[in-house]
């Protein structure tokens, strides 16, 4: 009887062991977990998943008067954290157009934007076409910024390659304007217009 009890106690004795192993090397954070995202606040833009902060691809000249202006006019504005959310906004805006979802474009778009996307889509879906999805957004970087009166406008250049359909992939350079009315208690910026770069 001593004998099976000195063989409970160690199996039990290697079991916690193991255990304690376990969640020692379970429980440390190695570097390689993904990141938690903080849900956005209310007007930012969403953030990707897994995209690592995004520096600013200027310095000086025309964009970076256009950036003072729109950080004196606005203090909470920051380069760097609105390129991060245009990121964001591109793939959102992308993947709504594809699925036809109005509801979630109108939120993000001048009125005048949200009435050429609509129409898009409804030309797209008597056709039974298929919308774009994005395989790739390669780059974003601000190329625009400036202030008039209360409105803040900024360019954002973005290249990405897209999948449509029976198309195959297709690069895709262009160049969105966001606007906002800094005195305005609403935080959004929204899509004013696309252009081709």
């Amino acid at each position: 009887m001593n004998q099976e009890l000195l063989q409970i106690l160690v199996l039990a004795f290697v079991a916690g062991v193991v255990l304690v192993r376990l969640y020692t090397t379970l429980g440390k954070r190695t570097g390689a977990e993904r990141a938690e995202q903080p849900a956005p606040a209310q007007g930012e833009f969403p953030r990707g998943p897994m995209e690592a902060p995004v520096a600013p691809a200027f310095a000086g000249g025309s964009v970076g008067e256009g950036v003072a202006a729109i950080e004196r006019a606005d203090p909470n504005f920051d380069a760097g954290a609105f390129l991060q959310g245009a990121r964001g906004a591109y793939d959102l805006i992308v993947g709504a157009f594809a699925k036809g979802d109005r509801d979630a474009l109108r939120g993000l778009l001048t009125p005048r934007v949200y009435d050429s996307y609509v129409a898009a889509i409804e030309a797209r879906e008597a056709a039974n076409g298929i919308g774009p999805e994005i395989v790739r957004l390669r780059t974003a970087e601000i190329a625009e910024a400036s202030l008039t009166a209360d409105t803040a406008r900024v360019v954002v250049k973005f290249e990405a390659e897209l999948a449509e359909g029976a198309h195959g992939v297709r690069d895709a350079r262009e160049r969105w304007t966001f606007e906002r009315n800094v005195r305005s208690s609403d935080p959004n910026w929204l899509l004013s217009r696309v252009q081709a770069a």
